[in-house]
Parts: C-alpha cells; structure tokens; sequence
C-alpha cells in the first residue's frame, strides 16, 4: 500500500485550521452563502495567475512581475478598446501584452542567465511608471456596457473554472509541466536525457505572462474599469499563496496546482476572516499572513525531512523515469 506523505497532507491541514479558526472567530459569518460568493470571486485572480506562475516557480525561479503585468495588460487593453470602440478588443490586446512581456522575461532568464528574481523586480520597480504615465495621458477608462454580462457569476464562474482545469492538465499531465517539475529538481539531468530547457524556460514565463493578462481582464470586469492601484502587491499575493500552500521556493516536485489552489484560498480566508472579526486593517493581515507562511513552511520541510527518513520514493528519479518514456517514443 502507497504511504500518504507528511508534505501532502500538510497544505490540507493548514487550510482546515484556517477555515475552521475563522468560521468560529465569525460567528459563522464565515460560511454564509453571501461571503462564501466574496471568497471565491476574491480568489479568482489570484487563482488565474497562480497557475501560469506555477511553471516558474517549478523550476525554482520567480515571476514578480505578474502584478504590474496584469497592470500594463489591462490598460493596454482597455485603451485599445476605447480607442477603436471595439470592446471586445480589450481580451485579445490584454492577452498579447502579457504574453509578450512573459516571452520577454523567459528570454532574459534563460538565454541571458539573468537571475528571475533580479529581472522581474526590475520590472516590479519600473513598469508602474509607464502604467502611471500611459493613465495620466488617456484618463479613465471604463468597462463598455456591452460586455459586463462577462461578469455574471453565470458566465464568469464557468470561465473561471475552465482555464484552471485546463492549466491543471497542462501542468499536471503534460510534458511542459513535467520538464519544469524536473528543472526545479535537478536542471543537469533532464538536460542530459535532451529536455530542451530553453524553450522550457521561456514557456514556463510565456504562461505566467499569458495568465496575468487573463488576471487583467478578470479584474477589469469586477472592479468596471482600469485604477491607479490596478494589480498592487498582486505578484506577492500568488507568491505568498503557493509558498502557503506547501509549494517549496526550490520549486521541483513540491509545485502541484491542489497546493496552490488551497494556498490562493487560504489568503483570501485570511484577509476576509479578520476584516469580519474586526480587523481589517491591511497591516494585521499582512503580519498575519508573513507568521502562518513561516511556520507553514518549517512544517512543510520537515515533513519533507521525514518522508526521505522513512524511504519514500524518490520523486524525482519517478519524473524523470516518465520523461524518459516520453522522449523515447
């Protein structure tokens, strides 16, 4: 019989106690039908840009750059629209531009060996500039009328729930998701057996680009229009939801997308739970936030620790086993 591993239940765990905590700290309020709603669609962006982020942080690298892509993305886009009066035009330029800037990142990082965290807080740093400027210069802009039925929870949910699931296949069952999965583990070995880690490398950036400019759009159709603050401290929001859910920064094996979705979940149940009980200042939420990540990670390596001690397999050379199928058939 397969042993169940400490590190997979953990996440599970976690996000069990912090439900739980809350539910009774509320009163209940927690779980009412209304605020159930406010979880999810709060947790929808994050979730989205998550699973493109995903394939990055697999192969131990990091993508701060989602937040101000999603950003740039959206008002591109939205300038687009209004400015040829095409609404519709807002879906494919969002797309583009994140696209492109993802292709840019996994350029840099893998054919410059730009470290990914130098390169996209270089851009976290100076891509708001541009969003600031390019806001000043066009104004406002606001979602046209003709396609605000996206947002209807009819609609959008089913959305949602499509371009996760087929982000999770990819990620789970493709080879894209397995290369980075064995990149994280050991870059050497997969580059031995003819994995093609520069085109890996920049699909990983590609997807998590392309993800923050879906995040783009599903943030336009909940708030109505493109803001000044559009996309803020998004980058550390997805960030603290996978390393809360268990994903290990070393990436590799420790990536899965239950990790994440449990994670995006959890910080949503976070900041909405103490704004309920009293607490809504961003402060305590953010202190609480940093506390749960520490001590969820230290759990998480020693549970780690201990699955090595008791000789579970080894979940690299299992990876990399699969690959070698695929790259022999």
């Amino acid at each position: 019989m397969k042993k169940i591993k400490l590190q997979t239940i953990v996440p599970f765990i976690a996000f069990a106690v912090i439900f739980l905590f809350f539910t009774i700290a509320s009163k209940g309020k927690m779980v009412s039908a209304y605020n159930l709603g406010m979880l999810i669609d709060q947790s929808m962006v994050i979730i989205i840009i998550g699973s493109g982020m995903l394939f990055v942080v697999a192969q131990g690298s990091i993508d701060l750059s989602v937040g101000v892509n999603l950003a740039l993305s959206g008002v591109i886009g939205m300038w687009a629209a209004t400015a040829t009066g095409i609404p519709l035009l807002l879906i494919p330029v969002s797309l583009a531009v994140g696209a492109i800037i993802g292709l840019f990142n996994g350029a840099i990082v893998s054919m410059l060996k730009v470290p990914s965290f130098i390169l996209t807080i270089a851009l976290l740093i100076g891509v708001p500039g541009i969003v600031h400027l390019i806001q000043t210069q066009i104004g406002a802009q606001y979602l046209s009328s003709s396609l605000r039925f996206l947002n209807m929870p009819a609609v959008k949910i089913p959305l949602f729930i499509v371009i996760v699931a087929l982000m999770a296949v990819v990620f789970e069952f493709k080879k894209s998701g397995r290369y980075c999965r064995a990149i994280g583990e050991n870059e050497t070995v997969p580059k031995f057996v003819g994995v093609p880690i520069t085109k890996v490398k920049i699909l990983a950036f590609m997807l998590s680009g392309l993800m923050a400019g879906v995040g783009s759009i599903f943030s336009i159709l909940t708030v109505g229009g493109t803001s000044q603050t559009m996309g803020s401290f998004m980058e550390m929001k997805v960030a603290m939801a996978m390393f809360l859910g268990g994903v290990l920064v070393t990436g590799g094996t420790s990536a899965k997308i239950y990790k994440m979705l449990l994670g995006s979940f959890s910080i949503t149940i976070i900041v909405n739970g103490l704004a309920i009980i009293g607490y809504p200042e961003s402060q305590t939420s953010e202190s609480v936030e940093g506390i749960l990540l520490l001590l969820i990670l230290i759990v998480t390596i020693i549970a780690t620790g201990r699955d090595k001690k008791r000789g579970s397999p080894p979940d690299n050379e299992v990876l990399l086993d699969n690959q070698h199928v695929e790259l022999t058939r």
